[in-house]
């Protein structure tokens, strides 16, 4: 019987004030943070905006090790290098080739200097809330949407960028 005394309390005693992030018990935690305001700050390249950012991730590669002498069938994993995703960035095609421009210096070799980017995410009343810092990025891949008679819609242009590290910034900053 004490263990479902125990079972029915808990957070839902506490009630929704506990949860609402605008509360005196929340602690000034606020909620959040929405993702559909955001620009991208490239070095030498200035400030954009995008309809679309991904490849926030990073993988750590693990090495098996296998230790002599303890007798033990198991092996110990060990950290190996660190993997970073690509990041794809997707934008309306304007009649500024900024982006393309950007990717064909480095297919021609006349820039092939690594950039820093700064994205960050702004609130709705345009305050900076989050950034991440794309270390030494540089474009691996540019393709635009296909033409056709049929369609209306907006063309995209979409960039790849390979990176060396990426990190969420403490404070928001815009580049």
């Amino acid at each position: 019987m004490a263990g479902e005394a125990n079972a029915t309390t808990g957070i839902q005693e506490l009630g929704t004030e506990v949860l609402a992030t605008s509360s005196s018990m929340a602690n000034g935690l606020q909620g959040p943070i929405r993702g559909f305001r955001f620009t991208a700050n490239f070095t030498g390249l200035g400030t954009t905006s995008f309809k679309s950012v991904s490849g926030f991730g990073s993988t750590v590669d693990v090495t098996d090790y296998r230790e002599g002498g303890f007798g033990f069938l198991t092996k110990r994993k060990l950290p190996g290098l660190v993997n970073y995703d690509e990041i794809t960035l997707e934008k309306g095609l304007y009649s500024n080739p900024l982006l393309y421009n950007f990717f064909n210096d480095y297919l021609e070799g006349s820039n092939f200097t690594p950039v820093d980017a700064v994205i960050t995410v702004y609130d709705n009343a345009g305050v900076p809330t989050a950034s991440w810092t794309v270390i030494n990025a540089w474009p691996s891949s540019y393709k635009s949407s296909d033409l056709s008679a049929e369609d209306s819609s907006i063309l995209i242009e979409t960039l790849t960028l390979q990176h060396e590290g990426i990190k969420r910034d403490v404070v928001a900053r815009t580049g």
